[in-house]
């Protein structure tokens, strides 16, 4: 039996990913396809479009055998933390193969670089800290770096996806893993730009939230059309919903820990949040060349979820969130290969202090959401999985 399986969010499930799992099974010859997908909030610190267990479901509505949960503490995290915690998960559940997207289907080209970022050269670490030093992010001043020692173009490997790829092939060999990489070539429909070509995730969130939810759905495969027309009507996460809640907790709870916001950062976001008229203002008001956006939303995001200061570095469980049905063979093959740490029963984790963190993001991203179905609380102890 040969597993083959995909790191995503599926914030929502669109036709680019649809088009990733076909190619998955075309190209590795695997049997399944398992997905590990982050929770109630992104790897950006955003609250995920809508509820997780809708997402899985149209993931397992579109090829995916089984989906399995990518814990927020892993989650909510710069990239490599997000690629290790990934890695991690698809190690655990014995998948043989990981596949992921890219700008560029080099794999030896993405090897070589990789090999460079977890065994960094003397020269080419000297020159990030001094890109650091300018002021620059890590992505960047990494980037220029490597496209410098290695002669070639930023643009050929300094892509968002491409630089995604390279976290998890460093995460494969920084934890051993047995998985064996797999590249898939970003085409036109997986990241278009145009209604009249597809729909990015971004795009289908800005469609929504701007009124033209009747264009996004016409766009989105059939599965996730539906699931999407469902929670449309339940009620998708408010944009905005939490931006009073996060300035009241910045201003009121100084003590708050914050994850990835060294640098200055926390304190930087607790002085501007004393002035800033609106969550929007105090993101514009911290920004700069060293913090991202992306950097600023994560920290807020793990201050509000109180994710745990020393958060594990690995998944520290495998929580199965469904499975197509007919597929309990697969299921029962990766309950074996993982020795037994699969949980398909969420009152098993009840001590477990990530599990308390998903606990209180699915709280907290329930608030966001006008359907008291998903305002009440504690929700994650009772969620089980799906069978589609």
């Amino acid at each position: 039996m040969k597993i083959a399986g995909i790191i995503a969010e599926y914030n929502p499930f669109h036709a680019g990913h649809l088009y990733h799992i076909q190619k998955t099974r075309e190209e590795t010859g695997c049997d399944y396809v398992i997905a590990v997908m982050s929770g109630a909030f992104t790897q950006r610190g955003e609250c995920a479009f809508i509820d997780k267990f809708a997402r899985a479901e149209a993931a397992l509505l579109s090829g995916v055998d089984a989906v399995f949960e990518l814990p927020c503490v892993c989650a909510v995290r710069p990239a490599d933390g997000f690629a290790r915690g990934g890695v991690s998960v698809l190690t655990m559940a014995g998948a043989d193969v990981i596949s992921f997207g890219s700008e560029t289907d080099d794999l030896e080209k993405l090897m070589r670089i990789s090999a460079l970022l977890t065994k960094e050269p003397a020269a080419l670490a000297s020159t990030i800290r001094e890109g650091l030093s300018a002021g620059k992010t890590l992505a960047r001043a990494r980037g220029e770096a490597l496209s410098a020692y290695l002669g070639i173009s930023n643009e050929e490997f300094n892509q968002p996806n491409t630089a995604l790829a390279l976290e998890y092939l460093s995460a494969i060999k920084r934890l051993q893993s047995p998985l064996k990489p797999h590249v898939v070539k970003r085409s036109a429909p997986y990241h278009a730009s145009v209604l009249s070509s597809g729909l990015s995730a971004s795009e289908i969130r800005a469609a929504v939230y701007e009124g033209r939810s009747d264009e996004a759905l016409r766009l989105l495969p059939e599965g996730s059309g539906e699931i999407m027309r469902r929670e449309l009507e339940k009620g998708v996460s408010k944009k905005g919903a939490l931006d009073a809640v996060a300035l009241y907790a910045l201003r009121s709870l100084p003590s708050l820990s914050f994850s990835d916001a060294g640098e200055g950062l926390k304190e930087r976001i607790l002085n501007e949040a004393k002035n800033a008229c609106s969550y929007e203002n105090l993101i514009e008001r911290v920004k700069c060349k060293r913090y991202t956006r992306a950097r600023i939303t994560r920290a807020i995001a793990s201050a509000l979820i109180a994710l745990p200061e020393k958060a594990p570095l690995e998944a520290p469980y495998l929580r199965l969130l469904g499975f197509r049905r007919g597929q309990e063979v697969l299921i029962s093959e990766i309950s074996r290969r993982s020795a037994g740490k699969m949980i398909a029963n969420p009152a098993l984790l009840e001590s477990n202090e990530a599990f308390q963190a998903e606990r209180r993001a699915t709280d907290l991203w329930g608030l966001t959401v006008q359907n008291e179905k998903y305002r009440v609380s504690g929700r994650e102890r009772t969620g089980k999985f799906i069978v589609v």
